[in-house]
């Protein structure tokens, strides 16, 4: 009896939800099997031409905000007039704690008024990626005591390992973190980043205001996880006495408010984010 000839197999492919193309199911990069990638409730949200397009994209908006005329020289962090500092740049995960020197001028005399005496002495930082550039806190504190600190591309654990650099011992921070991280962790390891991060924040005596994700152009799949991830945040900011600011109906389809990439803001859209940091940090010093 002849021997049949051995069935070749199948060539096995997943679709990329955001470009739509076919990708084969072993250059994928997806670690479930083949049998879980082809269930109707499975989405595969970015295949790794997606993911290098988006990280281009990122890269060219931020050259494009270093070109901007705000003073701002994206070469050599340069700022000018402006006594907040870009502080630093992330450029690969961190592995351990580094320390960050924040640089701060001397106040600059901006009206021939005499001086008001300042209610509140803390320092004030605004901590977050690349989203905090350019707000603006003017009410409450005294704008001497506010240092930005803009870490372009940063994720949570990239801020987690400069905790000692970018907030002093009692200080208050306002913290926009997170949107860099739902395209590559799953949720629950998002969870884990912003539980590691707030505890280190408790841990220095810092009094921490959480600003929520804001919605970002494209993905609807990555819009829903934001809006879980937000929940959760906001729910586990309730349980430890944390201030949460929730933007998300604010920003939500004002794209007039992003840059062309639909992820970065515009000098509108950051004077809305820089007043309700205004907000919640009135709110929170009692003159609200």
């Amino acid at each position: 009896m002849a021997r049949g000839k051995r069935k070749q197999p199948k060539d096995q492919f997943v679709q990329c939800f955001r470009c739509q193309s076919f990708v084969n199911f072993k250059d994928s990069g997806l670690t479930c099997t083949f049998k879980q990638a082809s269930a109707k409730s499975f989405v595969y949200s970015s295949c790794r031409q997606c993911d290098r397009i988006a990280e281009l994209e990122r890269t060219v908006a931020e050259l494009q905000e270093g070109a901007d005329d705000s003073g701002f020289c994206y070469s050599c962090r340069a700022t000018g007039d402006d006594e907040w500092a870009v502080v630093d740049e992330v450029q690969a995960s961190v592995q351990q704690e580094e320390e960050v020197t924040v640089h701060q001028e001397e106040p600059v005399v901006v009206s021939e008024d005499p001086p008001q005496p300042t209610r509140v002495k803390k320092k004030v930082n605004i901590v977050g990626s690349s989203i905090v550039r350019f707000t603006d806190i003017t009410a409450s504190e005294e704008k001497a005591n506010v240092i930005r600190v803009c870490l372009p591309g940063a994720k949570i654990e990239d801020v987690t390992a400069r905790v000692s650099g970018v907030a002093e011992v009692g200080s208050t921070v306002v913290l926009q973190i997170g949107t860099n991280n739902v395209q590559s962790d799953p949720t629950e390891i998002i969870k884990d980043k912003y539980r590691e991060l707030l505890e280190k924040f408790s841990d220095r005596g810092a009094q921490v205001i959480v600003s929520g994700l804001l919605p970002r152009k494209g993905n609807p799949y990555l819009l829903s996880k934001m809006i879980g991830i937000n929940r959760w945040l906001q729910l586990f900011c309730r349980e430890h006495g944390l201030m949460f600011i929730d933007l998300w109906d604010k920003f939500y389809n004002n794209w007039d408010w992003y840059r062309r990439d639909g992820l970065h803001l515009t000098r509108a859209g950051a004077e809305v984010l820089g007043r309700a940091y205004n907000r919640a940090l009135a709110e929170l010093s009692g003159e609200f």
